[in-house]
């Protein structure tokens, strides 16, 4: 071929090589853009570093289950003031497990009367959420390590403005609400939408009639706080769980412009351990996100008005059974073996409270019967009872 009819070809790859450059150039500058824009949004984040957080001696074998597992605590503040995560009552104290390899999610949420160990420096048995409005979120992250045989060394604190705001921005969730928990929203003698609505400042519409339908964000986070009538402690976490749900159903299927609005109206209201890169890093991998399964902690308990200071608690039948069943529901751990830091708190609660394994009140039927049983993936060919 001549130079003359070469020169030709020359050129056109020449122009292509431009134009290649030129599109990397751009997705380049995209991305930096983009990078950029998730760095200024995090940075909206409330972060505390909180140091290492004390755990029970663990052995080898729950060790290796846990490590295969990205675990943290999820705390729901009633603080009476916006924004102000250093004390208040842990309403909201879920345990979330995220499974390194399979994305599932699996969540257990601590009832916030069970009687446990909430001391740092000695022993001190009382309702659970005493740690957190007494110690902050170290000392509830303790609380729940020495327990439970846990290695919590993370967690994340939102208030109920955030998660009014977080359901609102994604339009509101789907929820089933049955005739006790309309009592529930409009009990006169605890109006806990209207005290909400209140508290927040915000203008609130009446939940009346039972059955499917969408909630907005105060609505929505009112349902997860009815106590009475439908379910007492139970109930209100398996709520709470339930809405968990279906605000990272939403989130799943949100578009930009919403996931913007969802960025812009909660991370200024979260509070947390954990840093801007691995904040960044569970982001990115949220649309892989699902929940396998939540329950209730403890399975097997009896509610028991004890004398002061301990008051109205939720006795956990026993300890150290309840434990186990939690590490085979959480972690697949078949052969797990108690601590000897639970199996003597155990004893300790079964000696002050005289409730053992066979005062557990079977709530199997009760909780099926009011619609607050366990839940488990669809995906699940078999079940799994909560109690």
């Amino acid at each position: 071929m001549s130079d003359k009819q070469s020169a030709p070809s020359r050129k056109q790859k020449r122009r292509k090589r431009r134009k290649i450059f030129l599109i990397v150039e751009i997705i380049v500058l995209l991305i930096l853009l983009g990078l950029l824009f998730v760095w200024l949004k995090v940075g909206m984040i409330n972060f505390k570093d909180i140091g290492t957080i004390k755990q029970n001696v663990l052995s080898k074998e729950t060790e290796k289950a846990l490590s295969g597992y990205t675990n943290f605590a999820l705390f729901g503040v009633d603080n009476r003031q916006n924004g102000n995560y250093e004390g208040g009552q842990s309403d909201v104290i879920v345990i979330v497990s995220i499974n390194n390899d399979t994305k599932k999610i699996r969540m257990a949420s601590v009832y916030r009367d069970s009687f446990l160990d909430v001391g740092q420096t000695e022993q001190l048995l009382r309702k659970c959420n005493y740690a957190y409005a007494h110690g902050g979120e170290s000392a509830a992250l303790e609380m729940l390590n020495k327990n439970l045989d846990l290695n919590l060394q993370d967690f994340v604190a939102v208030d109920f403005a955030a998660v009014t705001d977080a359901i609102d921005a994604v339009g509101g969730v789907e929820m089933d609400v049955t005739p006790d928990e309309i009592k529930g929203l409009n009990d006169p003698d605890h109006p806990i939408l209207r005290e909400m609505a209140t508290q927040l400042g915000k203008e609130y519409t009446p939940v009346t009639k039972p059955g499917k339908q969408k909630l907005n964000g105060l609505q929505a986070t009112a349902y997860c706080r009815i106590r009475h009538y439908a379910g007492d402690d139970w109930g209100r976490a398996k709520r709470q769980r339930a809405v968990i749900e279906a605000l990272l159903g939403k989130v799943k299927g949100a578009s930009l412009s919403q996931m913007s609005s969802l960025v812009d109206a909660i991370l200024p209201k979260v509070y947390t351990s954990y840093s801007g890169s691995e904040i960044i890093s569970m982001g990115m991998a949220a649309k892989e996100y699902s929940i396998e399964q939540s329950f209730g902690f403890p399975f097997k308990k009896v509610p028991e008005r004890l004398p002061q200071p301990y008051g109205s608690v939720v006795i956990p039948c026993s300890l150290e059974s309840n434990v186990r069943k939690l590490h085979e529901k959480m972690f697949d751990e078949k052969n797990y073996s108690p601590s000897n830091t639970v199996s003597a708190l155990s004893q300790q609660i079964i000696s002050i409270t005289g409730k053992d394994e066979s005062s557990a009140i079977d709530y199997s039927k009760i909780e099926e019967n009011k619609g607050i049983e366990d839940t488990q993936s669809s995906s699940e060919n078999t079940t799994q009872s909560g109690n």
